[in-house]
């Protein structure tokens, strides 16, 4: 019985750091049903977590990247540790027993944030492609064996399209948050290749970032649209292949889309301002989203 109460209060702290860290993700996945919802919101606990250590303003790389090492090892020793590190840590790894995640997928997620630590450097779409499968499409091929059929084989193609489901999500994230990125980890995540070709410079990104009255110059709404549409190809990956999750998965799968895609047009509506505007899909606009997704399920 206290067994079941601690891991009961393990799911409800994971299921509140969801709830205050992305309303998006939150709206669309408590469509699900009540277990798997709470699966969803311990390994994004897990992820919540792993993030923060590489955007914290208070630890040195040092301690940074000695945190990563630790969590490596536990998520290593998952099986045979009895340490309870954190309010969500039974939570999570009552998840990953259950429905067998993929430790390679979290290992990923862990890999891409040492990829952040240590400066990794975006030369061109390749490699910010290589560093959103790591720290977003990793996300999606964790949550994959909580969205199909018990029974239900996973095959190459369908994990490839929760992986780049992941890969298009992160591309909106770095859309939305160019200022926000420059302004608080002094980091550009947008391809050198395409800053050069659109004559994009970090004094253009400095300047906008920190003048909330500046017109956004043409040639970086040029930038922002072509990342933008390269973007929707990897959103697109998930329609083919939707109806091979299960049957309770596949609205809040295709809502999650959906509402993360629309923060793209909450951009825009803001005259492409993803400087010193934090831009985002209010609820009713978020409910319109999930309202097309259930449309468009029906006409499969």
């Amino acid at each position: 019985m206290a067994r079941n109460r601690l891991l009961s209060a393990s799911y409800k702290a994971s299921e509140n750091t969801m709830a205050e860290a992305s309303k998006s993700f939150y709206q669309a996945f408590r469509l699900l049903p009540k277990e798997t919802f709470e699966g969803v919101t311990a390994l994004y606990a897990y992820n919540r977590y792993v993030d923060d250590i590489a955007d914290s303003g208070d630890l040195t790389q040092e301690e940074a990247l000695g945190k990563l090492d630790d969590l490596e090892a536990q998520i290593l020793n998952i099986k045979m540790s009895e340490e309870e590190p954190f309010a969500w840590w039974l939570a999570f790894k009552d998840t990953v027993s259950t429905y067998q995640v993929s430790t390679d997928a979290l290992l990923k997620q862990i890999q891409g944030q040492r990829m952040d630590i240590l400066g990794y450097k975006v030369v061109d779409m390749a490699d910010l492609v290589a560093y959103a499968s790591n720290v977003a499409g990793s996300v999606g091929e964790m949550l994959l064996p909580l969205l199909v059929d018990k029974d239900t084989p996973i095959s190459e193609t369908l994990r490839q399209a929760a992986i780049d489901l992941g890969i298009g999500m992160q591309l909106t994230n770095i859309l939305r948050d160019v200022g926000e990125d420059y302004r608080d980890r002094q980091r550009i995540y947008l391809p050198q290749t395409l800053l050069d070709a659109y004559n994009v410079d970090e004094a253009m990104i400095k300047r906008l970032s920190y003048h909330d009255e500046e017109e956004i110059p043409q040639n970086f709404i040029d930038l922002w649209e072509h990342i933008y549409q390269v973007g929707d190809q990897y959103y697109d990956s998930i329609k083919p292949v939707i109806k091979d999750f299960s049957q309770v998965a596949q609205l809040p799968i295709l809502s999650s889309a959906y509402i993360y895609h629309g923060i793209g047009n909450a951009v825009r509506k803001a005259n492409h301002n993803c400087f010193t505007k934090r831009n985002y899909t209010n609820n009713i606009e978020r409910m319109r989203l999930i309202y097309q997704a259930r449309k468009v399920l029906k006409d499969i």
